[in-house]
């Protein structure tokens, strides 16, 4: 069985302060609370997904996509080690590290929204009821949430380089 707890758990210990390494509740909040929110409301308004091919395509782009950074950050892990070592006080690599974590997190939402779609497509489905359109809407919204994240990161992660 593949076990995609580790992935999850990875993701969470970069929701820490890096100061006091404590868990940023209101991060955390925000970026699960705020997806649940909108799902909410689009079954309290009864709205419904439709182009599920069109939303598929996205998905299978993005997550492609997503593999390829994958790749690209085991190649700048492996430069931030040799340049600076396996220490903490290698922010470098700690900035990787966490990329890894964030980007393979979002690669696994994108599977599981593409294999909702995949399905829905199969089956075809060109409009979704308004429960499973609004886990899907969830799903969309954390991910999103999730790119801004690894956006933030990788320009953390440049302006670092330059220094």
């Amino acid at each position: 069985m593949i076990d995609l707890v580790p992935i999850i758990k990875d993701h969470f210990q970069t929701l820490r302060s890096h100061a006091t390494n404590q868990i940023m509740w209101g991060e955390v909040s925000f970026f699960f609370g705020a997806p649940a929110l909108l799902g909410a409301l689009s079954v309290f308004l009864n709205w419904k997904v439709q182009g599920v091919g069109n939303i598929l395509a996205a998905f299978a782009i993005l997550a492609g996509l997503l593999f390829n950074l994958l790749v690209l950050l085991f190649d700048v892990a492996a430069k931030a080690a040799q340049a600076g070592g396996l220490g903490a006080q290698n922010t470098r690599l700690k900035l990787a590290k966490q990329l890894q974590a964030n980007v393979t997190y979002a690669l696994l939402i994108a599977l599981a929204a593409s294999g909702i779609l995949g399905v829905a497509s199969g089956m075809g489905m060109e409009k979704i009821n308004c429960w499973l359109s609004s886990v899907l809407i969830v799903l969309l919204a954390h991910f999103l949430l999730t790119l801004f994240m690894i956006m933030r990161r990788i320009r953390s992660a440049f302006l670092q380089s330059l220094t």
